[in-house]
């Protein structure tokens, strides 16, 4: 009875050996708390990533993988640009990069994303059946079963230029979306095309596949837009530009199928006895007869180049894993910061072995980046968001405190109730509109290094207590693609330390073992839950607003096992949990008020806004009777 009740918290799986992490193969790393996906070597078996951009294999660094002499007689040469906003009507490329395999090393397979996207091809936002016609029957994806296709329903979000709005409609309920029983084979092809080794993975092998989380996504997105007047006005009126030629309306369809995460680490193979150009071929069972071939380049971990650096700065060979860091200058008196004082920030970037990914005092340039010259590095551009999807990108640290005073903050005028600040290695290079490298603002930005070193001023009035900076990146080495977060911490006016106000948590309950907080994602544990509003508060909805994110994800997710109702779960003060604004109320309840605060969707600031808090505004007397609150 316990057994089975441990299974239906861990991600409601109706087989518990799937999320089995006790270290039965007596192999290092593979333990049930030793088992770490960022530790290189040690960590027993490495994360594999697969994706393809229309019909091409592509890179996390948004290029297309070249076929070389890879055994798939039916690969293009030449591949739709997936760097282009409108990747449908931009000149094709001709790939150039490799994707990487490393031989006699063991890999689970723990990212597959599949992603078929046309712009600006579907322009008639009343005409949906052409968008759903392409869908089922033009697209890459036409031989899965779309029977029962339905609408979601319109959504808004704000995108990275406040100010500027997309409108998603989003398709669900298709048979294909509602399987469980699918597999996906995988097959390791040598120079011959001959089958060396295969492994085959069950869809519940895989722990994400929600449109909320960025994951799986049907939908036609209407880009560059000032949001509507009315519930009635269905005007699409695009967003002036102040740059002639880069304005307008931009129309997306994409079926987009990505399943991250895996369950099942120990469901593991090893590339053996090959060498050179191959593939690797996926094919899923509900696509039988078109399966996805990825060329591969097998490389013997004799041969990997020294490109990464020690300590000193001479070169060494990569090892697999990350491990983002940062260094501190030394507070002045000795043992903390005092308010107004300044301090360096070193970026310290590192694989699961201890090699600096960049040399020490600069990081590579976006030019390395984009010719694959970063030892896997990956740095933030718009073009992985927006045309692939992507949200997983950058290399950045943000500072934020003191822990005791964080707090639920949704407004995004004025400062925020605590210290936030952010920087990063480097700057973020808007890639998708290739003018935007020739302005005279920015020149040479392309091809500059980056500082390790930045420099933070404390406020003068900031608080006494403990602050931590959450450092992150990401790297693609070897088909590896991970997402690594680190937190370390530093005093500010005393000595003596404190600690986040524990308002949210649990998310252990459901998350642990393989599936732990530490393991998906940014890496991040449980134990930082409370600071990941520093990063996701940003104005676009399209990066994440952590409170809102979260609640719509587990809300609309059939892999969340708890009571919908039972505020409990998360929040674990009263305080925390009746605060609800009209953005995580409508996670449940998308019209409990019809329109009668259409408006406030569209408005950032003030009062009222759609960050307003509900409870305090009209709730007062009453929160929402079906809800289960903390004492």
């Amino acid at each position: 009875m316990l057994r089975s009740t441990l299974c239906g918290l861990l991600l409601g799986l109706p087989a518990c050996q799937l999320l089995n992490t006790e270290d039965t193969e007596n192999v290092p790393g593979r333990g049930s708390t030793a088992f770490d996906p960022y530790a290189a070597s040690a960590s027993g078996a490495i994360k594999l990533s697969l994706q393809m951009f229309n019909g091409c294999a592509i890179l996390s660094n948004g290029q297309p993988v070249a076929k070389g002499n890879s055994p798939v007689p039916d690969y293009p040469a030449q591949c739709d640009d997936p760097m282009a906003a409108d990747p449908t009507h931009s000149p094709k490329i001709t790939p150039q990069q490799r994707f990487q395999v490393m031989t006699d090393t063991k890999y689970f397979l723990n990212q597959i994303t599949l992603t078929d996207t046309v712009a600006n091809v579907h322009t008639d936002a009343s005409n949906l059946a052409a968008v759903s016609r392409w869908i089922r029957k033009e697209s890459r994806f036409k031989d899965l079963d779309w029977s029962d296709m339905s609408q979601e329903g319109v959504r808004w979000y704000e995108t990275l230029t406040e100010g500027t709005w997309s409108r998603e409609l989003r398709f669900r309920n298709a048979r294909w979306m509602l399987s469980q029983d699918d597999t996906f084979t995988l097959e390791v092809l040598d120079s011959d095309g001959s089958v060396r080794q295969t492994a085959t993975y069950s869809r519940k092998d895989f722990a994400g596949e929600s449109p909320v989380a960025g994951h799986t996504n049907v939908s036609y997105v209407i880009e560059n837009l000032l949001p509507p007047r009315s519930p009635s006005d269905g005007e699409l009126r695009p967003v002036p530009s102040p740059l002639p030629g880069l304005g307008g309306i931009q129309y997306r369809t994409m079926v987009r199928v990505d399943l991250v995460g895996s369950t099942n680490p120990f469901k593991d193979f090893r590339v053996l006895g090959v060498s050179g150009d191959g593939a690797i071929r996926l094919t899923w069972s509900l696509m039988p007869n078109s399966p996805f071939t990825i060329p591969v380049t097998f490389v013997r971990p004799s041969d990997v180049p020294p490109t990464c650096f020690k300590d000193d700065d001479s070169p060494t060979p990569c090892a697999f894993g990350l491990d983002p860091r940062v260094n501190l200058s030394r507070p002045k008196n000795g043992q903390f910061y005092v308010p107004g004082e300044r301090f360096d920030v070193i970026m310290d970037v590192r694989d699961g072995e201890g090699n600096r990914l960049h040399r020490k005092e600069l990081m590579p340039s976006f030019a390395d980046f984009y010719g694959g010259n970063t030892n896997g590095l990956i740095y933030g551009f718009e073009g992985h968001l927006i045309t692939q999807g992507e949200r997983d990108t950058t290399t950045s640290y943000q500072v934020v405190g003191p822990l005791q005073d964080l707090k639920t903050w949704s407004s995004v005028a004025g400062p925020t109730p605590y210290f936030s600040a952010g920087g990063s290695a480097s700057a973020t290079y808007v890639a998708m509109v290739p003018e935007i490298a020739s302005l005279p603002i920015i020149p040479g930005l392309p091809t500059a290094t980056w500082p390790t070193r930045s420099t933070l001023t404390l406020p003068p009035d900031a608080k006494p207590g403990t602050y931590v900076i959450l450092t992150r990146a990401v790297r693609q080495f070897m088909g590896e693609h991970v997402s690594k977060g680190n937190a370390s911490f530093f005093q500010v006016g005393q000595a003596e330390r404190t600690s986040y106000p524990n308002r949210v948590g649990n998310c252990q309950t459901c998350h642990r073992g393989v599936v732990s907080l530490d393991n998906l994602r940014h890496g991040f544990s449980v134990d930082h839950v409370e600071s990941c509003k520093a990063c996701h508060m940003s104005t676009a909805d399209l990066l994440g607003r952590v409170q809102d994110d979260m609640h719509r994800l587990h809300m609309n997710s059939n892999k969340y096992p708890q009571n919908k109702a039972d505020c409990r779960m998360c929040h674990l003060t009263r305080e925390s949990a009746v605060r609800p604004s009209l953005t995580v109320c409508k996670s449940c309840h998308p019209t409990v008020h019809g329109d009668e605060y259409f408006s406030m969707a569209f408005t950032n600031s003030g009062a009222p806004s759609r960050f307003s808090n509900c409870a305090q505004s009209c709730h007062v007397e009453k929160t929402p009777s079906g809800h289960i609150l903390p004492d």
